[in-house]
């Protein structure tokens, strides 16, 4: 019977052998995940525009027709961008905090991402709106030009237009207590 075992198994050795670099490589990448989570605890952020100029943003104002906001409008102020959706779930986990943000008089302006007017006109309604402006971006472009991932994404501008602060993921108190406030009020 061993005879017979070894020799199925050198018959379809040369079949299986086509398998041995994607099973390595499938080691690889756990390994590197493993490596990556053991590391020093703290969220990888993509922060490629901090310090750089906030790009130029065009978008329909939610709700009103024919009318646009753009980052334009703003220059010689300092504000907050948060890129939110009505069907993202951890964009309604963070809605409380950007409604406190509001309730201390912080400028935050929401750009709606690849939604529709009704829902987000619904959600707001229901959650609250904490925007100063809601801008439209139904087709993601603006979202590109300041390289979010997904949603939620914050950023804050200073009075030059310049990003001083990116969070990727939903804000919590630690976040906007040890991160975004204190950021926000070192900006002149």
């Amino acid at each position: 019977m061993n005879k017979r075992l070894g020799a199925y198994l050198m018959k379809k050795a040369p079949h299986m052998l086509a398998f041995v670099p994607l099973i390595v490589f499938g080691l690889m990448i756990l390994a590197l995940a493993l490596v990556l989570e053991q590391g020093s605890g703290e969220k990888v952020k993509f922060t490629q525009l901090v310090d750089k100029p906030a790009p130029t943003t065009v978008l329909p104002i939610l709700g009103k027709n024919q009318k646009y906001i753009s980052t334009q409008d703003w220059k010689e102020k300092k504000y907050i961008v948060n890129f939110f959706a009505s069907w993202c779930v951890p964009c309604r986990e963070e809605h409380e905090f950007l409604l406190r943000l509001m309730e201390n008089n912080i400028a935050v302006i929401g750009i709606a991402y690849k939604d529709n007017s009704k829902a987000v006109r619904g959600f707001l309604r229901v959650a609250g709106n904490p925007f100063r402006v809601v801008g439209e971006d139904t087709t993601g472009h603006a979202g590109i030009d300041w390289g979010i991932t997904g949603v939620p994404e914050t950023y804050i501008v200073d009075k030059a237009g310049i990003i001083r602060y990116h969070h990727s993921g939903p804000l919590t108190d630690d976040i906007i207590e040890r991160e975004l406030l204190p950021t926000w009020r070192d900006l002149k």
